[in-house]
């Protein structure tokens, strides 16, 4: 046959290669972690903030404050909450025995107050240790002062239940 030729030669480039495309699922992972840790934690948040908000001692916190003259002076009628979702800090733990808020509230006048307030079981009574309200401005302090104490840590006055 006549010949039919085929040539082959061989080449050689000589450069890097480009870098391959990232496939790699560990960004997602990274990412998926830090959304699910912050979800997790602002959900408990929140939860133990509503365990502390409905708890008996915060009523009874609010509704001495709600009713004493002198915090009405302060900030003025219809003393509430400060936010619409107010965040209660500290703790209330009956357990041990131990009650230690504080809450932000507001009146009419517009002016906006701390109150705190902390008591501890000794036995088997409770005994206010503080329970202040102190308006933000000017941090002018009403010691709303010691009395007589439910079998939860809260306030109980009889007089204003009438």
């Amino acid at each position: 046959m006549g010949g039919l030729r085929l040539a082959y030669s061989t080449r050689v480039v000589d450069r890097a290669l480009p870098s391959a495309p990232t496939k790699s699922r560990r960004p997602w992972y990274i990412g998926g972690a830090i959304v699910g840790t912050l979800v997790w934690v602002v959900g408990l948040s929140s939860a133990l903030n509503y365990q502390r908000l409905s708890s008996s001692v915060v009523s009874g916190t609010l509704f001495m404050v709600r009713y004493d003259p002198r915090v009405i002076d302060l900030v003025g009628d219809k003393v509430d909450y400060a936010d619409a979702w107010p965040w209660i800090s500290g703790t209330v733990n009956h357990l041990k025995g131990k009650v230690n808020i504080a809450f932000d509230v507001t009146g009419t006048k517009g002016e906006r107050a701390r109150v705190r307030f902390s008591s501890q079981r000794r036995g088997h009574s409770w005994h206010t240790l503080e329970f202040t309200v102190t308006r933000q401005s000017d941090n002018e302090t009403v010691d709303i002062g010691h009395h007589e104490l439910t079998d939860q840590g809260a306030p109980f006055a009889l007089e204003h239940l009438e």
